[in-house]
């Protein structure tokens, strides 16, 4: 029996691992044929069970690839009523909400789907309010993100959520009001919040722990929880859900135990069981009862029903039930990383709890923290690449505080309020006050030296690395200890090492905006940083460190445009930069002063591991009408390869330079400008004569990158091309002795980036 559930499960995890999407049907198909084969010979009957889970879950992959908005009316504006759905929050760029849209207002040849969900945003401040009807006129584009190693998976985190377009509101009117709803009552209580404490860390995370509500918590404050590894304490979510029922259920049998008698009718651990499924119910009633709150509540019932009626299951077993009837009720759910995160969680809070031994009070509960810490480090490092070192302590100091202290005034402060808005602030002004407290004391932790560590692993490492940490949580006695030290030996693996001679390219996939990045055997420089400080912290930095890189010996800035130096400062303020070129005194950014500075002009050349780098522009003594033409203009040459890159040169830069006599001939040239029509001149292009050309631009970007126009040059003179609009970051290695071999972002498995 259990191996069927084992099946079940890891047929919904396939998913994940699917590169394609095979059709649902030819997968229940074989289901059914090894279903029937299964009569005569049981030992298939687990590969049914595996295959008809994962049809369920491709059908509903499917499904919501279909639902995504067709591409032939992306980018065109069309009026549409719909409903708010969920609370709307407020960014720096406008405001930005959910909606579910219920029938189109103008006429377009689009069959709405019924199930749609759309991420959309708006310049303007319009009171929207949950259960709203509004009618809008909106853009839509479809869900798209980059894709490069160790970036945030935007793609993947829409499907999760069920969101299949995202757009632009350019006006909307109110239709029809809604009547009370949980929603709308969050809304009022972040009113609230904001009227009395305004803009203030403690205060906005007191709100997410009393609603679930996160929209006044600054992303400096999720910056540093996650930094000491405390971010699933900060709001409602499966770990506080479970903590604060097991808390309420340890405070009402400590208090019946002063009633022993009690325990004669009703054994102690049935008595807990009501306690824990109440307490989780009422506490995840405040957060709106979201999706993933809703998974969480699931998984708690499953456990509590499993535990009261079928008391001689073991506890994995009632892990793995939970567990499958999740993914079967919400397929899509394993590719949100707040459900692994939640779902270890509360397996470990779950299996500590039948597992604990007979030990003081403090020594178990240090043993938790560990357990939690080193189970949540395969998850942590496959979706943001970081390990703090620091989140035992910092969790040991955070978990009391959150749910002894924070909590507590917390729901005083809601249950005040019914009868003294005075004491109501009163209770929630400490909560804040602790709050700040916590912050202040992690913030000091996250300054101690190596407190966090930073890789980036293949999924293959990984999978290693979390059997190794399997193997040393597992109860003592069940395998042996040193199984994990053998397991870990692939995780030591990293990146090939890069032949004197050869050069490695990768043209990062930012956006709309530019960042290469140039590695030699010992060696690495950086040419531009991409469009802001997104882009520098979350996408340019992790790739350099899943790369090897923990310095970078150049760092180039072709010109100050903003698409190509804003992530320099995030990027600066995590990796040490040896020296920085530029071709103009930095604007939008700030170079430390322990960088060797200078300006960018031709004839500066040096050499790393045989690769040879020279600058062949800007020319001194030459005019440049604007700041584009003066971009650093870089060519890296080796045995047998060269390459040229050009920033945003426009056509009368072009010009200078082929009037200089400076060698341009290049196997790959990144176009210039994203691939405008203002660079890349077929004067240019023939004098440059490259095999490859290379565009760097954003999906559905409003300079209509790259320009048709340019390709049309391109195709004529049989320039092959490749862009990261729909490759994702692209890696080349160049070298004396093999063909050019490329790697490409958008292909590395995954069947949503890889979807038409």
């Amino acid at each position: 029996m259990e191996k069927c559930w084992f099946a079940l499960a890891a047929g919904a995890v396939s998913l994940i691992f699917l590169p394609v999407l095979p059709h649902s049907s030819y997968v229940l198909f074989l289901a059914l044929v090894c279903l029937l084969l299964s009569l005569k010979w049981s030992m298939l009957r687990p590969l049914a069970l595996f295959l008809m889970a994962m049809s369920w879950s491709v059908y509903h992959a499917q499904q919501y690839l279909n639902q995504r908005v067709p591409s032939d009316i992306e980018g065109k504006a069309f009026r549409v009523l719909v409903q708010i759905d969920g609370l709307p929050e407020y960014t720096r760029f406008g405001q930005k909400l959910r909606v579910k849209p219920l029938s189109l207002r103008s006429q377009l040849a689009y069959d709405l789907p019924a199930k749609s969900h759309w991420q959309l945003t708006s310049d303007k401040i319009y009171p929207f309010r949950p259960s709203q009807q509004w009618q809008m006129t909106v853009t839509l584009k479809r869900p798209h993100g980059t894709a490069s190693m160790g970036a945030f998976d935007y793609e993947g985190w829409l499907l999760s959520e069920g969101i299949t377009a995202t757009g632009k509101i350019s006006r909307a009117i109110v239709v029809q009001d809604a009547d009370w709803s949980i929603d709308g009552w969050r809304l009022q209580l972040r009113e609230r919040f904001q009227q009395h404490f305004g803009v203030s860390t403690g205060s906005g995370v007191a709100l997410a722990l009393l609603t679930g509500d996160r929209a006044l918590v600054p992303d400096t404050a999720w910056d540093l929880y996650a930094a000491t590894g405390t971010s699933h304490l900060m709001a409602i979510s499966g770990t506080h859900v479970m903590l604060a029922a097991m808390a309420a259920a340890w405070l009402f049998i400590y208090l019946l135990k002063k009633f022993p008698f009690v325990f004669v009718h009703i054994p102690m651990q049935r008595l807990r069981l009501p306690i824990v499924l109440v307490v989780a119910l009422a506490y995840g009633s405040l957060a709106g009862l979201s999706l993933p709150t809703l998974r969480t509540l699931v998984m708690v019932m499953m456990s509590v029903a499993l535990a009261w009626w079928q008391r001689e299951a073991s506890i994995v077993a009632i892990l793995v039930r939970s567990f499958v009837f999740i993914t079967l009720w919400q397929p899509l759910s394993v590719h949100a990383i707040g459900f692994w995160l939640s779902f270890i969680a509360v397996a470990l809070l779950v299996l500590w709890g039948g597992w604990q031994r007979q030990e003081h009070q403090w020594l178990a509960f240090g043993r938790l923290q560990l357990w939690l810490t080193l189970a949540l480090v395969p998850v942590t490092l496959c979706f943001f690449g970081r390990l703090s070192l620091v989140s035992p302590i910092a969790n040991f100091l955070a978990i009391p505080v959150i749910t002894f202290i924070v909590v507590p005034l917390d729901l005083l402060g809601l249950v005040a309020g019914l009868f003294s808005p005075d004491l109501q602030m009163l209770a929630w002004q400490g909560a804040t006050q602790v709050l700040n407290g916590l912050n202040s004391a992690l913030t000091w932790l996250v300054k101690l030296p190596d407190g966090q560590q930073f890789w980036v692993f293949s999924p293959l490492t990984l999978v290693f690395l979390t059997l190794a940490i399997s193997v040393l949580l597992l109860p003592k006695g069940l395998l042996p200890r040193y199984l994990a030290l053998m397991l870990l030996v692939p995780v030591g693996f990293r990146l090939p090492e890069i032949a004197d001679g050869s050069l490695r390219l990768s043209v990062i996939d930012v956006g709309q905006g530019l960042s290469v990045l140039l590695q030699t055997g010992q060696h690495s420089l950086l040419y531009d940083t991409g469009a802001n400080m997104n882009a520098g912290e979350r996408i340019i930095t992790p790739y350099l460190r899943g790369s090897g890189v923990r310095q970078l010996d150049g760092l180039m800035i072709s010109h100050n445009d903003s698409d190509h130096t804003g992530g320099a400062d995030a990027l600066l303020s995590q990796i040490p930069v040896r020296q920085a070129f530029y071709s103009a005194i930095p604007e939008g950014y700030s170079l430390p002063t322990s960088t060797q500075q200078q300006f960018c002009q031709a004839g500066q050349h040096w050499q790393w591991e045989q690769v040879d780098f020279t600058v062949i522009s800007p020319i001194a003594g030459r005019y440049y009408d604007k700041d584009n033409n003066r971009s650093c203009v870089l060519r890296v040459s080796g045995a047998g390869y060269s390459l040229l890159l050009t920033g945003d040169m426009e056509i009368p830069a072009e010009k200078i330079l082929l009037s200089s006599q400076q060698p341009l001939a290049s196997q790959v040239l990144v176009l210039g400008h994203h691939g405008s029509q203002t660079s890349s001149s077929p004067e240019f292009l023939a004098a440059v004569k490259p095999q490859l050309a290379i565009v760097s631009a954003g999906y559905r970007n409003q300079f209509n990158h790259p320009s048709p126009s340019v390709i049309e040059r391109l195709t004529t003179q049989h320039i092959a091309i490749d862009n990261t609009i729909n490759q994702g970051t692209l890696t080349y290695l160049l070298s004396p002795t093999s063909s050019l071999q490329k790697e490409v972002g958008r292909e590395r498995g995954h069947y949503w980036l890889n979807a038409p």
